[in-house]
């Protein structure tokens, strides 16, 4: 072999290996793990590394955040699943690269007191590294400080169970292939995914037919989409259906919200709200900030809204000042159902 036809066979591999590669963050694919009838998706493009998402600084103190502070923000939305048991897996997977990230969710319940919402959802982080020997450290520390570990779809699950205000919340951690980690709260939730990430079929989540994904975009650092879910109106006190509720913004005619930040670029995070409630709509988007009791926050986010068509309303938020981030992410939360009393 010649070797000119030695380097383009290498190049060819190479390419491979990239393609290869890249298909394991394809949003489409992760998509097709999840249970069709997922309500909520955050996502976190990478890479990034993967560290403690804690924020350092009081909430109180007024500062300029960084664009690293506001990654950070929404790196640890998307991941808060893993910060369970003390961090216990996050320190084993403390300065890892995570490529790509996903929290999915749905069932929103209220809880027994304070508190974060309960829900059924699973946190899925794609590493770069295979993690062999942080899974395998992992599995034998849980099997001395996990409640238990069971097998489901024939993969090995370590269950923690952990008190959170008056409820008990639970974690099923898997490594279901290389470089994949999970962290579900719902064994039920865990079992589907597994099992589709073993064989995929049937409807996939949040299916490209719906209204949302035309206001979304998807190569965003961060980006998510909530689809409202009419079957769960009497349970989820965030749902916008059956008028008002603890944690709700009432609107019969909710369709979706979608939501966009890139802090490489800018400081800022846009979000798009859909209704068949033309009439109503501003009113309602207008509410969604100044409905509760935080006046001076609000200001601070200068937020900035349009019709991007009837039934549709697009706004954007300051998050360069500490003060307006956290009341912007406490009320933003609450709108894709990760509501907390307090």
């Amino acid at each position: 072999m010649s070797k000119k036809s030695l380097f383009i066979l290498t190049l060819l591999v190479a390419i491979g290996t990239t393609a290869c590669s890249s298909r394991k963050i394809n949003v489409a694919q992760a998509l097709a793990w999840l249970p069709a009838d997922t309500e909520s998706l955050l996502v976190a493009n990478g890479p990034f590394w993967m560290s403690n998402f804690r924020i350092g600084q009081a909430i109180y103190t007024d500062h300029e955040v960084s664009s690293e502070e506001l990654e950070k923000h929404f790196e640890g939305i998307t991941l808060q699943l893993f910060n369970f048991s003390d961090g216990l897996l996050e320190k084993r997977l403390h300065g890892k690269k995570v490529l790509f990230a996903l929290e999915a969710s749905r069932r929103f319940r209220s809880p027994a007191g304070l508190g974060e919402l309960p829900f059924e959802g699973c946190a899925v982080a794609i590493f770069r590294d295979d993690l062999d020997e942080q899974r395998d450290a992992f599995m034998k520390e849980a099997a001395q400080k996990a409640v238990r570990i069971v097998e489901i779809e024939g993969q090995k699950v370590a269950v923690f169970e952990e008190p959170s205000e008056q409820d008990i919340w639970t974690s099923y951690i898997a490594f279901p292939q290389k470089g994949v980690v999970l962290v579900a709260t719902n064994e039920q939730f865990l079992k589907e995914m597994l099992s589709r990430m073993r064989n995929p079929q049937g409807e996939r989540a949040l299916p490209t037919s719906l209204p949302e994904w035309k206001y979304v975009n998807t190569r965003a650092q961060f980006w998510g989409v909530r689809h409202f879910d009419k079957q769960q109106a009497k349970e989820d006190p965030t749902s916008p259906f059956g008028g008002r509720k603890t944690a709700n913004l009432p609107d019969e005619g909710a369709i979706g919200l979608t939501y966009q930040c890139n802090p490489n670029k800018e400081r800022k995070a846009t979000t798009s709200y859909l209704s068949s409630s033309v009439a109503e709509i501003s009113k309602v988007e207008e509410d969604r900030f100044s409905s509760y009791s935080e006046p001076e926050n609000t200001v601070g986010l200068h937020i900035q809204r349009r019709v991007l068509e009837p039934g549709v309303i697009q706004s954007t938020y300051d998050l360069s000042r500490s003060r307006p981030l956290f009341w912007f992410f406490f009320v933003f939360m609450m709108n894709v159902g990760h509501a907390i009393y307090v």
